[in-house]
C-alpha cells in the first residue's frame, strides 16, 4: 500500500517499482513466476498482511487506523529505498548465484552506494508469515530453533531492552550478535536476527563498508568457511558457517517444508518472473484442442485466460470464465 503523497510524485516511481519488484524476488526467488513456498503466501493474504509504503518519516506517522482486516503491517519507506545498492552482488561485479565471485567484490563498492531497507523490512513481513505456521522452527522467542540459535551467538553480549548490552566488536565481550535497541525485546529480537542470517548466507552483508557498519550488532556477514573474513579487527567476526552453524543449517536450507520461503538469491530489484502457462496454451494451434484444454480460450489464436479482459473472456471458446474480476 503505497501512500498517496508517495504515489503523487513522479520521481518517486522508480523507488516503488524497486519495492515492488524485490516483493516479487522474495516470494518467487528462483523467479519461475510461482510462489517459492504457497503456505507463506496463503498465510500472508488469507491473514491481512500489509506492506506500508509511505513517502517520507512523518508521512508514515500519518497512516492512521488500517481496516479490520488488516493482520499484519510493515513499512518500507520510498526515503529507504536505494535501487542498485550494494547490497545485491550482482551490483558489486559478482554473481549474485555463484558464490565462488563474492569474495572478489568484497571491496567492489564504488558505484552502487548506500544499502537498502527494502529488502530488510519485506523479510521482516515474510518472516512473520513463517513465525505462525511453523513455530517451532521461526517462532519469535528464544525456544525456537532460530531463536535458540541466536540466544546463543549472542554469548555474554546481552541486549539493549535488558539493559546489559556489550558492543560484540568490543572486546568486552564474546557474542556474535546483539542489539542494542531498548524498544526491541525477544520477539523482535528473533525476527531481526532471521534476517541477520537469512541475508549473510545469500551475501546481502558480504562487502566491507556494510560489515564495518554493523559490526557492532552483527559480526557473521561472512557466509561460508574459507572466504575471507570481514570486518577486519574483530575478534568475534566469524563466517556464518563457523560462527552459528545452527542457524546456517536453518538458512541454508531453502527447499524443505518449513524452509522453503527462505531466499537463495539477493534481490536486485529487477524481478524475471512471468507466469507459465498451462497446458501449452501458446503452442497450440487447433481450435479444436485449445478449447479443451484448461486454462486455456480461443479468440483468433490459443490464449491463456488470464490474458483476457472481460469483454473477450465472456466471449472465447474454451474454458474460461470471468469471475471476481479476473478471467480464469
Amino acid at each position: 500500500c503505497v501512500s498517496k503523497k508517495g504515489w503523487n510524485k513522479a520521481s518517486n516511481r522508480a523507488k516503488i517499482d524497486h519495492v515492488a519488484h524485490v516483493f516479487y524476488q522474495l516470494l518467487d526467488n528462483d523467479a519461475d513466476g510461482v510462489p517459492d513456498d504457497p503456505a507463506v503466501l496463503k498465510e500472508m493474504v488469507d491473514g491481512g498482511y500489509l506492506l506500508w509504503v509511505p513517502a517520507t518519516e512523518d508521512d508514515a506517522e500519518k497512516a492512521g487506523e488500517w481496516p479490520e482486516d488488516v493482520g499484519r503491517d510493515q513499512m518500507t519507506g520510498i526515503f529507504q529505498s536505494v535501487p542498485g545498492s550494494c547490497d545485491s552482488p550482482a551490483n558489486r561485479g559478482a554473481d549474485p548465484e555463484d558464490r565462488s565471485t563474492w569474495a572478489a567484490a568484497v571491496e567492489n563498492t564504488a558505484d552502487c552506494g548506500e544499502s537498502d531497507a527494502t529488502t530488510e523490512e519485506i523479510l521482516h513481513l515474510i518472516t512473520e508469515a513463517a513465525v505462525s505456521l511453523w513455530p517451532d522452527l521461526w517462532g519469535d522467542s528464544f525456544q525456537s530453533a532460530a531463536g535458540a540459535a541466536l540466544a546463543e551467538a549472542n554469548g555474554d553480549c546481552g541486549w539493549g531492552d535488558t539493559k546489559d548490552w556489550k558492543n560484540p566488536g568490543s572486546n568486552k565481550c564474546t557474542g556474535r550478535y546483539a542489539y542494542n535497541d531498548k524498544t526491541c525485546k525477544e520477539q523482535c529480537l528473533v525476527v531481526e536476527g532471521i534476517y541477520w542470517a537469512s541475508i549473510s548466507y545469500i551475501g546481502g552483508l558480504y562487502y566491507k563498508e556494510r560489515m564495518d557498519n554493523i559490526s557492532n550488532e552483527w559480526l557473521m556477514g561472512t557466509p561460508d568457511v574459507g572466504m575471507p573474513l570481514y570486518p577486519k579487527g574483530k575478534k568475534n567476526a566469524a563466517s556464518l558457517q563457523e560462527g552459528s552453524p545452527a542457524l546456517y543449517g536453518l538458512v541454508s536450507d531453502t527447499t524443505s517444508e518449513g524452509h522453503a520461503w527462505l531466499p537463495e538469491i539477493m534481490p536486485d530489484g529487477r524481478y524475471k518472473g512471468v507466469p507459465k502457462e498451462p497446458d501449452g496454451c501458446a503452442a497450440e494451434s487447433k481450435k479444436s484442442k485449445c478449447k479443451k484444454k484448461t486454462g486455456c480460450g480461443w479468440r483468433e489464436k490459443c490464449k491463456l485466460c488470464i490474458s483476457f479482459k472481460k469483454k473477450a473472456c465472456q466471449k472465447s471458446k474454451g474454458t474460461c470464465k470471468w469471475s471476481k474480476g479476473k478471467c480464469s
